[in-house]
């Protein structure tokens, strides 16, 4: 998911400024995609700069002033385009963790074992925040406002699943070609 059309999209719903657009990303995105905030000022410097934002200046008491942006009809349009057209790839299998089982396995199974029993733990704590998420998000009440992130959270839990389920695989041929 491009960054640039996450903003248009929260920034269609109403103006914001670079921290309410962060702490937005965050509530509904952030347990996918980590984000900073060098990213969100880079990004709306760029969509200003590409017209699909503009930006105000508003005085605040005792503070800064805040630049506040909002979509103009360019980066409306941009944003319904994006989000009409289907992804063109499924996600990539680049993982630095196919990388370090390529050349460790081959060299030190035991090696590979001890990294795979770290990297399931990884997954299994990644998944226990995932089922967190879902309960607060039942708790509240699934509406249209959450449904997204509730299926968000769902496919998340479902990649980790699966990665789970590799990684037993994984470890179960490498055992079983360290035997011959």
């Amino acid at each position: 998911m491009p960054v640039k059309h996450a903003i248009l999209g929260i920034l269609k719903e109403a103006p914001r400024h670079g921290y309410e657009l962060k702490s937005i990303f965050d509530e509904r995105i952030g347990n996918f995609w980590n984000l900073n905030y060098g990213q969100i000022y880079t990004t709306l410097d760029r969509l200003e700069k590409e017209g699909y934002v503009s930006g105000t200046e508003e005085e605040q008491d005792s503070r800064p002033d805040k630049k506040v942006y909002n979509t103009s009809p360019k980066g409306v349009q941009e944003l319904e385009r994006w989000l009409q057209e289907p992804a063109t790839k499924p996600r990539p299998l680049r993982d630095e963790l196919f990388i370090k089982l390529l050349f460790i396995s081959r060299e030190n199974p035991e090696l590979a074992l001890r990294l795979i029993e770290r990297q399931t733990q990884i997954y299994m704590e990644q998944m226990r925040e995932l089922t967190k998420t879902k309960y607060r998000l039942a708790k509240d009440g699934i509406n249209r406002e959450n449904m997204m992130t509730d299926l968000l959270t769902d496919a998340a839990l479902f990649h980790a699943e699966a990665d789970v389920r590799w990684l037993n695989h994984v470890e179960a041929k490498i055992l079983e070609y360290a035997k011959t």
